[in-house]
């Protein structure tokens, strides 16, 4: 690495199971480390990480596998990139069935629980069920920042990481969400504050649709007519794309 690393960083890493320091490879890049292969506790660390995420100045996130689809890059985080113009960019006519025209941004919710708490109920649950135990850290102030700094490529297919995590800080300021994890192609959020208004409710549905319409015709199970019932209760959302 060309940039040293500070002397409590240097021991924040030495007291982490086996891994890679895979980033800055230059100024101005990003601090990325990623775990060798599967965490045995990977929640506990998961949640001690995220509680000093502010001190450190790094965030974690749970990987599902260590993961090859991360090029590190420095800048704005898609600072540029701008939810609402990433929205009706892909809007068409026929794309959500409750709207002719695109609505606009659902309203913030109005309930707000804790988010670090929710984020921490929902790491418990992935790393338990096996979803994602392989441990990693990115030098982020905020988790919908790591997308874009990391450049994942989990849907590039579909939308840039830039403006994934345009919409992922949108999504941080109205419904409290937080980035617990990633995969090749998923992507796991914890929600603080989901929508309480069947209207509202309705709208984010339409954003879902355009961030990952996978999901919607890839998934048998999944009812678009009741969706927005479903974002009333739910405390994670989960995204993949083929």
């Amino acid at each position: 690495m060309s940039e040293p690393l500070s002397a409590a960083l240097r021991q924040l890493l030495d007291d982490l199971p086996p891994g890679t320091l895979i980033g800055p490879c230059h100024p101005p890049h990003p601090v990325v480390w990623m775990s060798d292969g599967p965490v045995t506790d990977a929640a506990d660390r998961w949640k001690q990480l995220f509680a000093r995420r502010r001190e450190t100045g790094l965030y974690p996130l749970l990987l599902e596998y260590p993961d090859d689809s991360f090029d590190p890059v420095g800048g704005g985080h898609g600072a540029d990139a701008d939810a609402d113009a990433y929205f009706r960019s892909e809007w068409t006519d026929d794309s959500w069935p409750t709207f002719e025209e695109w609505p606009g941004l659902a309203t913030p919710a109005a309930v707000v629980a804790d988010a670090d708490a929710c984020a921490e109920e929902v790491a418990t649950a992935v790393a338990r069920e096996g979803r994602a135990r392989c441990l990693a850290l990115v030098q982020v102030e905020r988790g919908a920042d790591a997308p874009a700094a990391l450049s994942w490529r989990g849907a590039a297919h579909h939308m840039t990481a830039q403006e994934l995590s345009a919409v992922l800080r949108s999504w941080e300021h109205r419904f409290g969400v937080c980035v617990v994890g990633l995969g090749h192609g998923s992507l796991y959020l914890s929600v603080a504050a989901p929508p309480t208004d069947a209207h509202q409710a309705r709208v984010l549905a339409a954003e879902h649709y355009l961030v990952c319409p996978d999901v919607f015709h890839e998934d048998p199970d999944l009812d678009w007519s009741t969706y927005h019932e479903e974002l009333m209760r739910l405390r994670e959302w989960r995204f993949w794309w083929d």
